[in-house]
């Protein structure tokens, strides 16, 4: 993958990234919460949205790409819905992917 100079490097900025999954989860959780309290509020959603963009840009990096994947999902979602009122059925749906991107990452962080 990279030279060997590089590869220890690679490790430890993934074991890092590891590292902070169990934080990861702990926002996105909060901000599925604050979801089912305060149903699809924009400022929630944008925050969502921002989160789940941000993991699925740097997950695919460091191998995770089951949780790159379902980060893309849910950020392609709430990206075309930016401009809409959620319904009920859509914000189910993103309850449903988080709620199985959060068992990912914790999954992912016990692996390590």
């Amino acid at each position: 993958m990279f030279p060997s100079e590089h590869q220890t490097k690679f490790e430890k900025l993934r074991g890092h990234f590891i590292a902070g999954l169990p934080k990861r989860e702990a926002e996105l959780e909060e901000l599925v919460s604050n979801l089912m309290m305060n149903g699809a509020c924009a400022t929630t959603l944008e925050a969502l949205y921002f989160e789940t963009h941000k993991l699925a840009g740097i997950s695919g990096t460091y191998g995770l790409h089951g949780i790159g994947q379902l980060a893309e999902a849910i950020s392609s979602q709430l990206d075309k819905r930016r401009a809409e009122t959620l319904s009920e059925k859509h914000i189910n749906e993103l309850l449903v992917a988080t709620d199985l991107l959060t068992e990912k990452l914790r999954q992912a962080s016990a692996r390590s």
